[in-house]
């Protein structure tokens, strides 16, 4: 056996645990839902594996088309948001902080370490009639009867901001911090002010990293399920209202899996064109 072969066989055998892995934890179970999504719904709202395009065509009814308007909306919004909170603090830790940066990463991801549901609880209790805000509000004489917060849209904004965060800062924070800071000093040597340095120089290094955090917030915002369903009151529907609605309170197992493979569809196109995207920035820099 030539070393070559040799070589190839040992990184395969180290290979086949995470291969294995995936194959059973995502290939599988996507195939399936592909193939419920094909299937259709029975007498006892179960499913009869076949084919029949009967879910897709019942899917792109206008019934149906403000909901996938929703969705869309909400991840847009929520990515905007998440950017221009997330870039000026991604901005401060990777070039202001010093010594201090790696306390503040620990302090931002800190929280996350808790459950989901727990910390989307404690922004419940953080915004209801009765909360925190509410009670400093009224105890500063700012306001004189509770503010209703839970229950709308800035509300589910601000879940979604608190809970994208982490993914927002930390990949426009790599990008940053591998800054060279001598072109910073180019630039002002120059004659740049401070802003023209940012918008010539720091912003268009940092691009890859501010479109990595939008894929890592729209994708998901997407499909999110929990923060609209808490914080907003679940009055808007979405794409992951959609899906458990289809799933446990209709019984409508094939359209609930046609509606998971459109937003997957979705999530595989914006994939791919920030891929795109990312080789055509990687080709003008260099």
């Amino acid at each position: 056996m030539t070393a070559a072969r040799r070589g190839n066989l040992v990184t395969l055998a180290l290979l086949a645990p995470s291969l294995l892995s995936a194959v059973l934890l995502l290939v599988i179970p996507i195939l399936i839902v592909i193939a419920f999504s094909f299937a259709e719904q029975d007498t006892y709202g179960g499913a009869r594996f076949g084919f029949t395009l009967t879910s897709y065509r019942e899917l792109f009814q206008t019934i149906y088309l403000p909901i996938f308007t929703n969705s869309l909306q909400l991840a847009a919004v929520s990515t905007i948001v998440c950017l221009l909170v997330g870039y000026p603090i991604a901005y401060f830790i990777a070039l202001r902080a010093g010594r201090y940066a790696g306390l503040l990463l620990a302090l931002l991801l800190i929280p996350f370490w808790i459950d989901f549901i727990v910390r989307m609880s404690a922004w419940m209790v953080l915004l209801g009639r009765g909360g925190t805000i509410n009670s400093a509000l009224l105890g500063l004489g700012l306001i004189e009867q509770p503010i209703r917060m839970i229950g709308t849209y800035p509300a589910v904004l601000v879940g979604m901001l608190y809970a994208f965060l982490p993914t927002t800062v930390l990949p426009i924070h790599a990008a940053l911090n591998g800054l060279d800071k001598r072109l910073l000093e180019a630039a002002d040597d120059l004659g740049a002010t401070p802003l023209q340095s940012f918008w010539r120089v720091t912003f268009p290094l940092s691009l890859p990293g501010v479109m990595a955090a939008i894929l890592f917030v729209f994708v998901p915002a997407m499909g999110v399920y929990a923060i609209p369903v808490l914080l907003g009151g679940g009055k808007s529907i979405i794409l992951g209202n959609l899906i458990v609605q289809l799933f446990l309170d209709f019984r409508n197992i094939p359209l609930g899996a046609a509606v998971s493979v459109v937003l997957l569809a979705i999530s595989s196109v914006i994939i791919v064109c920030y891929m795109r995207v990312l080789r055509s920035v990687e080709e003008a820099r260099t």
